[in-house]
Formats: structure tokens, C-alpha cells, sequence
């Protein structure tokens, strides 16, 4: 922030040069001698711009406009996946922006949004999938291990012996301080 501050200062003091400099002048704004010393002024003023920062924001110029280039040259050929009827746009992820090709931005009728790919489809309430298989279609080997895999469930769920063991110790170190 203080260097900000400090060329806000320096541009003041500089306009305030100038602005003495130029004081009692006539025709200041006509006449085009008067203009010229005024530039002649300004450009004295005004600090010689670095040439290694020029050099390097040409440079950096430079680069872009060849990325740019080979981005035209050789860029890939993407199509909008057309969009089924009753489908919102905005839950199909933009092509062009996946590739980083969108010019279109907010007004793009596609999402821009790259977590919207791993959100799943929407969930059909009208169609009941308990519907699709029953248990009338299941031989006896697939009843059995269907039994098998609730016995397993309803011993993972049941309380353990330790369990009751620490339940027990408590309730009787509860009496002894109660007595």
C-alpha cells in the first residue's frame, strides 16, 4: 500500500511543477508554441520509463499473441452435445468451456461449473426399482446367502459381551457410592 501512496504523492508534486511552471501563461490552451513547452515540460517531469520493464512486458506481450496464435492454429474441433427435451442446459457441463474456449461467459446457456460432472442424474420418483427383482425369481442358493448375510448384519448390530461387562461394572461402582 505506502508505494501506491508514495507515487499518488509524486504525481501531485509533479502536477503542482507543472502547474507553476505553466502559471501566467497566455493563451495556454490556443497557441501552439505554448502547447509545445507545456509537453516539453510534462515530458521533463514525467520520469524516463524503465527500459528493462518495457522490454520485458513486450516480450510477455509477445508470448501471449503467439499462444493465442497456436490456440487458433490448432485448436480442437468441440461440439455442443444437443440437449434432450424437459433437460435443463445448465446441468450439462459447457464443451467449449471445458476446453477453454467459451466466449460466450455468463450469458452461455451451459454450465461453467466443473463440479456439475460428478453430481449424479436425478433420481426417478415415479419408478419403484424394488419393482425390478422380487424374491418369487430367487433359486434356494440365493435365499441362503441372503439369509446368511442378515444373520451376519444382526451379530455386527448386537451388543457384545464387553459391552455388557463394562454396563454391569458401572451400575455396581453406582450402588457402592450410592450405599
Amino acid at each position: 500500500m505506502p508505494p501506491k501512496q508514495q507515487s499518488k504523492v509524486d504525481m501531485a508534486k509533479k502536477q503542482k511543477i507543472i502547474e507553476d511552471k505553466t502559471f501566467g501563461l497566455k493563451n495556454k490552451n490556443k497557441s501552439k508554441n505554448v502547447q509545445k513547452y507545456v509537453q516539453t515540460l510534462k515530458q521533463s517531469v514525467q520520469p524516463k520509463p524503465d527500459p528493462s520493464k518495457i522490454a520485458a512486458k513486450k516480450k510477455k506481450e509477445e508470448e501471449k499473441a503467439k499462444d493465442k496464435e497456436l490456440n487458433d492454429l490448432f485448436k480442437i474441433a468441440v461440439s455442443q452435445p444437443k440437449v434432450p427435451i424437459g433437460v435443463d442446459p445448465k446441468s450439462i457441463l459447457c464443451e467449449f468451456y471445458k476446453v477453454g474456449q467459451c466466449a460466450k461467459g455468463f450469458k452461455c446457456k451451459f454450465s461453467h461449473d466443473l463440479n456439475i460432472q460428478r453430481k449424479g442424474e436425478k433420481i426417478d420418483l415415479y419408478s419403484d426399482k424394488r419393482d425390478q427383482e422380487t424374491m418369487e425369481d430367487w433359486d434356494q442358493q440365493t435365499l441362503e446367502k441372503v439369509v446368511e448375510s442378515k444373520k451376519t448384519e444382526y451379530k455386527q448390530n448386537k451388543p457384545t459381551d464387553i459391552l455388557l461387562s463394562c454396563l454391569t461394572l458401572k451400575l455396581l461402582q453406582t450402588s457402592k457410592n450410592q450405599s
